[in-house]
């Protein structure tokens, strides 16, 4: 029998949803360094396919490509921001504008069914349900997935959507 007071409290891989975006420079090689880098602090096991998108907030700025992985990991959630904000610095991420320009963004969006809040995350994503370039990515690689405040499945809140900013779903095969 496994007295905890004894053991090390035992730790099981979170499945964590980490949204890709890019819009300066070469997007296919943007977003296939951060999937190496991403595989380097977990386990990818899912990828979504590529959207191209119209720039959210700040408007004056070049399409956007969108994507997610499924990132196992057994980090807690402000471990695995800290690793994140490193890749991010290490492929030059260089945002200058809220919702600008930038080489490279890896936000994390979900956490299983977990809601975890500090001064520098907040998990589910407070905006996650208003972006068809985070949802449509989301239903490729786990359709039957609830946001763990409202309960609603993807396809529900991608039913609820006010505005849409995906023009051209891509293949994710580029990637690999």
């Amino acid at each position: 029998m496994l007295n905890v007071t004894d053991q090390k409290q035992l730790v099981y891989p979170t499945s964590y949803y980490i949204a890709l975006g890019t819009n300066i420079g070469n997007y296919r090689n943007n977003l296939s360094r951060a999937l190496v880098e991403l595989g380097k602090i977990g386990h990818v096991t899912k990828v979504a396919h590529i959207y191209k998108s119209k720039p959210y907030g700040y408007l004056k700025q070049n399409f956007f490509y969108n994507s997610m992985v499924c990132l196992k990991s057994e980090m807690l959630p402000s471990q695995l921001i800290n690793k994140i904000q490193l890749v991010e610095r290490k492929l030059l991420k260089n945002k200058r504008i809220i919702n600008g320009p930038r080489k490279i963004d890896l936000d994390i969006i979900f956490s299983d069914q977990k809601v975890f809040k500090n001064n520098n995350l907040i998990i589910p994503h407070p905006r996650a349900q208003e972006r068809d370039f985070v949802l449509y990515p989301l239903l490729d690689i786990n359709p039957f997935f609830r946001h763990p405040v409202s309960k609603l499945t993807v396809k529900q809140l991608i039913e609820q959507l006010k505005d849409t900013y995906i023009v051209k779903k891509l293949s994710y095969r580029n990637l690999l």
